[in-house]
Formats: C-alpha cells, sequence, structure tokens
C-alpha cells in the first residue's frame, strides 16, 4: 500500500501546493508562513495543519518526517528585474535557511521555486 506523501511547505503565501496536491492526497506536515493575510487563509483552510511561523527559526522546529520540502523563497535579490545582490541581501539569504531545512529534515524530494536570476547573480 502506498503512504500518502508527506511535505513540508516554507514560504507559503496563500497555499498553491496544497490546492495542487490534496487531490493526490497528499499532506502537509506544516506550513512556514508570517505574513499576517497569508497566515489568516491558511488557519481558514487548513485549520488543523500548524503555521511554524518564521523559517529562519527552523532550528526550533519540532522534529517531522518529511518526504518532500516545497517553497519558493524571495527572489527579489537575485532577479534581473532588482538590484541583484543576491546573498548580500537578507531576502537572498533564505536560499541558505531552505538548504538547512532541507540537512534537518532529509526529505526525498525538494522542490525549490526561484527565478532564473538566482543562477547566475555572482556571474
Amino acid at each position: 500500500m502506498n503512504m500518502p506523501i508527506r511535505y513540508l511547505s516554507v514560504c507559503s503565501g496563500i497555499e498553491a501546493a496544497s490546492v495542487a496536491w490534496e487531490p493526490l492526497g497528499w499532506h502537509p506536515v506544516a506550513f512556514s508562513e508570517i505574513d499576517a493575510f497569508p497566515s489568516a487563509v491558511l488557519a481558514h483552510h487548513y485549520p488543523t495543519v500548524p503555521n511554524w511561523g518564521d523559517m529562519t527559526r527552523f532550528k526550533e522546529w519540532p522534529d517531522a518526517a518529511v518526504d518532500l520540502l516545497v517553497g519558493g523563497t524571495p527572489c527579489q535579490s537575485f532577479s534581473v528585474a532588482g538590484l541583484r545582490k543576491g546573498l548580500d541581501d537578507p531576502r537572498g539569504n533564505l536560499a541558505l535557511v531552505y538548504l538547512g531545512l532541507v540537512d534537518r529534515y532529509r526529505p526525498k524530494w525538494v522542490v525549490w521555486e526561484n527565478v532564473p536570476g538566482v543562477l547566475s547573480s555572482s556571474k
């Protein structure tokens, strides 16, 4: 019997991933969102799924079995439409926090959404 995929969603917003994956029987372990409006939307639509909040505090989060980590860290510091500060911009460093989450939870799969400029921000 196949077990449903358990995923952790960070930079969740109003949670497009869950809308797409719910019909597949996949289950969110938790969300990570700090903005008030998206957090209220998550609480309304997913009242049983915890919002662990600030992803930079992931070392304080509970242990959990996670098959897949999904998230789209802020892209402004890497975008060709922006100043291209990369990791010199605090928002850009959230990409490294995302990698810390991968190291902590060791999911089988990782889905990271960003802009093409993330691969060329440091030439």
